[in-house]
Formats: C-alpha cells, sequence, structure tokens
C-alpha cells in the first residue's frame, strides 16, 4: 500500500459505532488510530473499498458525541489462521462541518502532546 495521507495519524484507542451508509444496525467497534482527515476503525468484517458509511463516537466525557460521514479508502483484510495483527479499514471523512473540523484537530492535538 502506498503511503497517500495528508494528514498525521495519532494513536487513539476509542470505541465508535458505525454502519453503513445505506441504512442498518450500527456495529460496534474500536478505533485505533485518527488525524483531521479520517480514522481507522479496527474490524475483522471491514465494508469494501469506496464504501460510504456514518461513524459515531464521543470525544470524551464530557463531549458530544460526533456522527461523521466517511469512505472506506483502503482495507486490511483478516484471514483466519493468518499473522494479522491490524485488520480493519481505513475511513476518509467527508462533508464535514467547521465545527467538526475543530472538534477532530483538537482531538488529535490533545493526543499529539499527551506524554508517553
Amino acid at each position: 500500500m502506498s503511503e497517500n495521507r495528508r494528514h498525521e495519524r495519532a494513536p487513539i484507542r476509542l470505541q465508535l459505532n458505525y454502519r453503513d451508509a445505506t441504512g442498518g444496525n450500527f456495529l460496534f467497534e474500536h478505533a485505533t488510530n485518527i488525524s483531521n482527515g479520517g480514522i481507522f476503525i479496527e474490524t475483522k468484517h471491514p465494508l469494501p473499498m469506496g464504501a460510504h458509511l456514518v461513524v459515531r463516537f464521543q470525544p470524551a466525557e464530557d463531549k458530544e458525541e460526533l456522527q461523521l460521514d466517511g469512505e472506506v479508502m483502503w482495507v486490511n483484510a483478516w484471514v483466519e489462521g493468518d499473522a494479522n495483527p491490524n485488520p480493519g479499514m481505513g475511513i476518509r471523512f467527508e462533508n464535514m462541518s467547521e465545527e467538526e473540523r475543530k472538534t477532530v484537530a483538537s482531538i488529535v492535538k490533545a493526543i499529539a502532546i499527551l506524554p508517553g
């Protein structure tokens, strides 16, 4: 996979929900990194590349839940019996409001300045 990212990623362990943009139930998973432009969702059952989805997460206990649109940009497939420590999908955020951009940027900035 070539390195096409425009935003530096910050490691995070964040509970979230996502669903295909066409509807259905929200699925519970974890994010393992986030950037100003997207998020990596750790899952054994990723959506296909190009799929549009809705991601929901609460950045902190004292913050409102974010609900962001996204597109699956790449997939790291899980293969049973194979050594794959990082299955999931890379999501690019889409159609964010200025307030949502600021909120995501503040999350990334907070992670970047945390010790360790």
